[in-house]
């Protein structure tokens, strides 16, 4: 092993870029224009909201066609057509009026983005990199996860002197203009090496689980990232509810967004540098541990008084959001191996968006039938449960994981 620090390739880079319009595009604008788009055409919100998480379940079974066409047609054709379907259906929905209309441009545009969001950006590094793919995700991570904080603010700049419909078709140009040419520009294949003379093996790397005994693996896989997803999308989502039941300034919830973002990009940063000295499974423990801190935080708040317990929730939840998207993206390669990565991942995100989905009605219906502090002890059994499921993972790599072999002493080379 090298003791140089590996380059970042301006590839890398540039498909950070474009997993950041994916998301600033396609997820993040419409808790901005959703109210927007309310108002104008009459419409109550939570039929707007309500068909933005409709959408977002439907997601959940194209996932995994998106995740077999990776696997099929490569990373690029798919992430392309992407492009170009997201910058059609933001077009589209730009001259929506009607309900139906509505309801079509976004079921389209959810399609579009689990072509151009990081299940296919992850794709497309492991088919050039292989199992040696953790850095240029950790990269890309910490690029993207900017998304809203470039994207939040362009929107609200914009509606300053132009409508909702003029803000989609700027986002429309910007996946056009921006995101489609750094999709052509990934390579159809692995990269080829001058001292490779066959470049197949570089996407057909082995994982630690042989076919038979995946299954198990699978399923902890599937239980701890849906259970993370559920818990990320609850409190993103009921986030201001959930303020105003504790007690406290919807104001703060500003202050809160704003040490989420930074320190998950911290989290990944910390993760980028310490390589590959951290096992996958264990990334993935750690995420889990810090979300069930931060909706312990969260939760202490009920009796703890004062603004710094919300703060440091955040911290934490920021710490466990960050380390989750490396841990989807790194833990299928090591265990599962690279061939069939894109089925794997979307089979994976077909289960975690269903959670995601149902996140935000489930938090609804509890706190306005239940109460906070039933809704706060429903969170933290899910998390313990990813919790444990992320546990069983770490247990499973370490028992997969080979031995060293040991160096053998100058006699035994003698």
């Amino acid at each position: 092993m090298s003791g140089r620090a590996p380059k970042v390739e301006p590839l890398t880079l540039l498909i950070g870029v474009s997993m950041t319009i994916g998301y600033g595009t396609l997820y993040y604008p419409f808790a901005i224009l959703g109210p927007e788009i309310a108002r104008e055409l009459g419409w109550s919100n939570s039929f707007v909201f309500g068909v933005f998480s409709f959408a977002l379940l439907t997601s959940a079974v194209t996932a995994s066609i998106v995740g077999h066409a990776m696997d099929r047609f490569g990373a690029r054709p798919v992430m392309v057509f992407g492009s170009v379907l997201a910058g059609a259906t933001l077009v589209n929905l730009s001259l929506v009026h009607s309900m139906v209309g509505f309801a079509i441009a976004m079921l389209l545009i959810e399609l579009a983005a689990r072509m151009v969001q990081y299940e296919t950006g992850f794709a497309a590094l492991t088919a050039i990199h292989g199992r040696q793919a953790r850095r240029p995700i950790a990269h890309i991570t910490l690029v993207a996860g900017f998304a809203s904080t470039v994207f939040w603010p362009l929107i609200h700049w914009l509606l300053g002197f132009m409508d909702w419909r003029g803000v989609c078709v700027v986002l429309a140009v910007i996946n056009l203009a921006v995101a489609l040419p750094i999709h052509a520009l990934i390579p159809s294949g692995p990269r080829q090496r001058p001292d490779d003379a066959d470049p197949a093996p570089a996407i057909r790397e082995p994982g630690l689980l042989m076919p038979g005994k995946r299954r198990a693996a699978f399923v902890q896989m599937a239980i701890a990232f849906a259970g993370a997803s559920f818990l990320m999308s609850a409190v993103h989502t009921s986030f201001f509810v959930i303020l105003e039941e504790l007690g406290r300034a919807a104001a703060l919830a500003a202050l809160a967004g704003a040490v989420i973002g930074p320190m998950q990009v911290a989290a990944r940063l910390i993760e980028m540098l310490t390589g590959e000295r951290i096992a996958s499974s264990v990334v993935g423990l750690i995420s889990s541990a810090s979300l069930l801190l931060g909706i312990g935080l969260l939760a202490s708040a009920l009796v703890i008084e004062g603004d710094v317990v919300i703060v440091v929730f955040a911290a934490s939840f920021g710490i466990g959001q960050g380390l989750n998207f490396i841990s989807r993206a790194i833990l299928p390669a090591r265990l599962f191996g690279t061939q069939g990565y894109g089925a794997v991942t979307g089979n994976l995100a077909t289960v975690r968006l269903f959670a995601m989905a149902g996140a935000p009605v489930c938090t609804a219906l509890m706190i306005a039938h239940a109460g906070i502090v039933a809704t706060f002890a429903l969170f933290g059994l899910i998390a313990l449960i990813a919790l444990a499921a992320a546990w069983a993972l770490c247990l499973t790599e370490m028992r997969a994981t080979p031995s060293p072999v040991a160096e053998p002493s100058p006699i035994e080379k003698s």
